[in-house]
């Protein structure tokens, strides 16, 4: 039943001066009169570019449960893994409740507004011998989810297999990506964004290249300038 739940609750939730040459001394030249003295343009260098810097719009999020660690918007909201169970979830939004009432109807939207849903949800008794593919697919009911593809990626430091589904259910909706990592032998980290939208932002990018697995790693904050805040909540701690 867990990891049906798992699987409902994946279902469901279906982002960086050369120096002039010196002259020797010869014989002792006499001075050039103040209003003579020629004018000698100087040469300005453009300064090096340097790296842009952390920007503390950024915070950097630690599931105390498994360990694993991500930079998020500070002003984002979090919901962190229950302490107690099998798996679950950490759900990341950019909005929250009031803003979610403000703009849906009878609590249906249609992601308004550049609003995203990250889900970062662990698989516990993974088979070791499996690839990331085959462990993930033996979550699933056959029947309503199916495989178009899968690759490894190299992201952030780390491989992450990114696969690419299909409902079968409902076969005019448009596929699926989700970003598997092995968090270890016998548990996967999905990452299911939502809106599949949002893969392409700048943002999930940044979130996705920042993740880490274990608590040895450490988070390192983005060097870009998120979307600007869609909720009146200035870096939420």
């Amino acid at each position: 039943m867990k990891y049906k739940f798992l699987m409902l609750l994946l279902l469901v939730t279906l982002i960086v001066s050369a120096c002039a040459p010196s002259v020797a001394p010869t014989e002792t030249l006499e001075p050039i009169p103040k209003e003579e003295a020629l004018e000698i343009p100087t040469q300005t260098e453009p300064a090096p570019q340097s790296e842009l810097p952390v920007t503390s719009a950024w915070k950097a999020v630690r599931d105390v449960r498994y360990g694993f660690g991500l930079a998020v918007p500070c002003w984002w909201l979090v919901s962190p893994i229950p302490e107690q169970g099998f798996g679950g979830a950490m759900t990341i939004t950019n909005y929250d409740e009031a803003y979610f009432m403000q703009h849906s109807n009878k609590g249906f939207w249609e992601w308004p507004n550049g609003t995203l849903k990250l889900d970062l949800i662990v698989m516990e008794g993974v088979d070791p011998a499996k690839s990331d593919t085959e462990a993930y697919m033996g979550f699933v009911d056959p029947s309503m989810t199916g495989m178009v593809s899968a690759e490894q990626q190299s992201i952030g430091g780390h491989t992450v297999t990114v696969v690419t589904l299909a409902n079968l259910i409902n076969t005019s909706d448009p596929h699926t990506r989700l970003f598997i990592h092995r968090l270890s032998p016998d548990k996967l980290l999905i990452v299911a964004p939502i809106p599949q939208t949002v893969i392409e932002t700048p943002d999930f990018q940044a979130i996705l290249a920042s993740i880490v697995l274990s608590p040895d790693e450490q988070v390192a904050l983005p060097t870009i300038t998120p979307a600007p805040a869609l909720i009146n909540a200035p870096c939420i701690p």
